[in-house]
C-alpha cells in the first residue's frame, strides 16, 4: 500500500477532516492534499508530525511495516539518548566508545 493511501486511512479511522490535519499540523491545506493524491511526499520533519498525530509509525506511514503504532520502548530517557546519539556517530567513533563502555563495564579486551 502507498504512502498516500496509509495516511488516507489513518485520516478516516482518526476521524479528522483533511483541513483540520492541515490546521493542527500547521500546514496548508494543498499540502495535505498533494500527500493524499500522490502530487507531494514530506520531508522527514513533516513524516515524523504526520505519525505522531496520527498515532502511528513512520515505518508503517512508509509502507515498511504493516505495524500501525510502534512498539513499546522499555528503555528509559537517558538509554534512549544515549542510543539516539551513539547512531549518530561515524564508524571510528562508535568503537571508541564500545571500547570506553566494555573498560568501564569491566571487559576490556573484548
Amino acid at each position: 500500500m502507498d504512502f498516500n493511501i496509509r495516511l488516507e486511512n489513518l485520516i478516516e479511522e482518526k476521524n479528522i477532516s483533511q483541513k483540520q490535519l492541515a490546521i493542527d499540523l500547521h500546514v496548508s491545506n494543498s499540502t495535505i492534499n498533494g500527500y493524499i493524491t500522490g502530487y507531494r511526499e514530506p520531508d522527514f520533519e513533516m513524516l515524523v508530525r504526520l505519525a505522531t498525530y496520527l498515532d502511528s509509525s513512520t515505518d508503517y506511514l512508509l509502507g515498511l511495516s504493516n505495524e500501525k503504532k510502534p512498539a513499546p520502548s522499555t528503555l528509559d530517557t537517558d538509554e534512549a539518548e544515549l542510543i539516539r546519539l551513539y547512531r549518530t556517530l561515524i564508524p571510528k567513533h562508535k568503537n571508541l566508545v564500545m571500547g570506553q563502555v566494555k573498560f568501564f563495564h569491566g571487559h576490556p579486551d573484548e
